[in-house]
This record gives structure tokens, sequence and C-alpha cells, in this order.
């Protein structure tokens, strides 16, 4: 993925407009579809003029899971009309909310994963603040999509028409590697957010039966070795990155999850549905 900004601007011709090509087929080859992840906010030029300029095979949208269908704007009718009529196909299942953003990174690098053998954008400006900085996290943490963002030459106030209008540049925006949570830790802590809190005996145990190494590798009955392993490969990185807090009752050692390791949670949680 390129860290220089390639700015494409687009002029001379209908923003809807797009060649018919003739029917073409591909023996052996794996063609990769153009594929656009796009929020949905008060935007209408934003979301049809880059998917249908760039070309598109087909537009995601994502809903905010707390609008009423009925009262959704009436120029979404006009995207969906717009798209379908360029010959794109449109995936409207995607809800999340839109004012969260770990559940709108979950919900775009989801999207991206399932997309990993195609050309993927993520649409900056077609959403609020929250869906254009969770789409560039989202981005750069999988580094399986390119993120896009859309100028146009007049903005508005009024929400019953789009935002923006007259599209005047789109451009593909730098992106730096980000290092997502390791498998392993995140599989504990999944098990300390939907369990916790939990002993350490416990997050033990749970370890060995999941087959995380090096617990699940460990030999013999040498217990104070296991809870060294819990906390050098597990623990340790979790409580550094303020995933988890111990504490001591009785005789135990507990570990409860924070809320920045629930957040963390539902954003990563898709690297364990895929493993």
């Amino acid at each position: 993925m390129s860290s220089n900004e390639d700015k494409t601007t687009f002029s001379g011709e209908s923003p809807n407009a797009r060649t018919e090509e003739e029917s073409v087929s591909f023996e052996g080859l794996n063609v990769s579809d153009r594929v656009h992840i796009v929020p949905l906010g008060y935007e209408y030029e934003r979301v049809t003029v880059p998917a249908i300029r760039m070309r598109a095979d087909r537009v995601y949208l994502i809903y905010h899971k707390g609008d009423d269908p009925d009262e959704r704007p009436g120029y979404y009718e006009d995207i969906h009309d717009d798209l379908r009529g360029a010959g794109i196909d449109v995936d409207d299942d995607n809800i999340c909310n839109i004012f969260d953003l770990y559940d709108t990174l979950r919900t775009v690098a989801e999207l991206i994963q399932a997309n990993q053998d195609h050309e993927v954008y993520v649409n900056l400006a077609s959403g609020g603040k929250v869906t254009a900085i969770a789409g560039m996290i989202a981005c750069m943490v999988t580094s399986g999509a390119e993120p896009i963002y859309v100028s146009a030459s007049e903005y508005g106030q009024d929400k019953e028409v789009p935002v923006a209008k007259n599209v005047t540049s789109i451009s593909r925006l730098p992106t730096y590697p980000i290092q997502a949570p390791s498998y392993a830790p995140l599989k504990l802590l999944q098990y300390i957010v939907n369990e916790g809190p939990v002993t350490k005996q416990e997050c033990i145990e749970f370890a060995v039966a999941a087959g995380i190494d090096p617990l699940a590798d460990h030999e013999g009955d040498d217990t104070r070795g296991l809870y060294r392993l819990l906390d050098s490969h597990l623990l340790d990185s979790l409580r550094e990155d303020g995933y988890v807090e111990t504490y001591k009752k009785g005789r135990n050692k507990y570990v409860k999850a924070t809320e920045e390791g629930q957040n963390t949670l539902e954003a990563f949680a898709y690297m364990l549905d895929r493993s």
C-alpha cells in the first residue's frame, strides 16, 4: 500500500457516467473485484461519484443501527438507483453504531477481511468524524484496503438534503501500519471479558484447554512455571496495554477486563472469528 498521496481528479463527463463493456470471460484467472466500503451519513454525491468513477463492482453500505429505515433521508433511494443503474452490486446488510469508534472499526475491518482477495477502498468522507477515524484505523490495522477522501465545492448544514455537492476530487490518503493485538493475548482477553473476574488459575486452565502455547505445551507438574508463562506470554502485555487489571482477594489473584479491554475486544474480535 502506498504511503504517498495519490490524488485523482475527474472532470468533463456526467458524474454518474459509466461506459458499457463487452462481456468477457476469464478462464483460469483469479480476477479481483473493486469493492467500496461506505458508512452512510448525510451524503449523496460523495457516496455515488467515487464508486461510479472508480468503476466499483460492489458497494457495501453501512447504516446506523439506531435509525428507523422508514425515516432515512429520501436521497438514500437515489444512491441505490444510481449505483445499481451503473451496474454496481449494492450490499445493504451492514449495520453498526456509526457514533461508536470500536463498533464501526469492527464492522469496517470485518468487511475488509471478507474481501481480502479484492481491491478494497474505504470511503472516509461519506459518514462523520467517527466513521472517518474508524475507517482509517481499519485500513492501517488490516493493511487490506485503501482509504479515500472525497472533496466537494459546496458544503451545507441542512440534513434534509445531502451535506456536500459538486465533487471536485477523490484522493487516496497515506497510511502507516498499525500493529493489531496478537492472537493469544486477544483470545485470553475474550475469556476474561466474557467470564471475568477470573482467577489466574482459571486463566491457566483456559489457556491449556484452548491450546494456547507455551502453556498448552508445558509438561510436568510445575505450577509455578505455568504462572510464570501466563504472566510473561499473556497477562503482562494485556496489563501494559491497559486491557486488564489484576488484584488479590483472599488467597487468590484475580484478573478483570478494563473498559479499554472491552472496547479493544469489540474492535478486534473479527481476528478470532477467522482463526
